[in-house]
């Protein structure tokens, strides 16, 4: 069984950081409190992303991740509003932490949660082969 957190993103998380769920600490790896350490995770395609994982080094023990957050942001085109599915998860070999991304939209007058497209086709945004650029 995954141990996991849902988080809707706010503009801090998409901008700077992305602050955890203190209660999901006990998850993570144990570090003391303004040390960091390199924490891998996995997303819905099987890219492992690397993220700076530290805990507020005053005031409420909160954790974030923060090198290479924004790296993962702007790579799934994350905005404002937009959910994480962050999970710890086993199997036989080993524990691993994974990611999932999704957005809520309005479908035949229902909102509904989809998973992000994850290349420019599936956003159709006109992409230049020969001058490997966007039009």
């Amino acid at each position: 069984m995954a141990l996991q957190f849902v988080k809707i993103l706010s503009k801090t998380d998409t901008e700077k950081r992305l602050s955890l769920p203190t209660k999901y600490m006990k998850h993570l790896p144990r570090i003391r409190r303004g040390h960091a350490v390199n924490l891998t995770v996995m997303d819905e395609q099987g890219r492992q992303w690397h993220f700076g994982y530290t805990i507020r080094r005053n005031g409420h023990p909160k954790p974030v991740l923060s090198a290479g957050w924004h790296d993962f942001v702007k790579g799934k085109y994350l905005k404002p509003g937009d959910q994480i599915i962050f999970k710890l998860e086993a199997n036989d070999a080993a524990a691993f932490y994974t990611i999932g991304v999704k957005r809520r939209i309005r479908l035949l007058g229902t909102e509904v949660w989809t998973a992000l497209p994850v290349t420019a086709q599936e956003l159709a945004i006109p992409f230049n082969i020969k001058e490997k650029s966007f039009v």
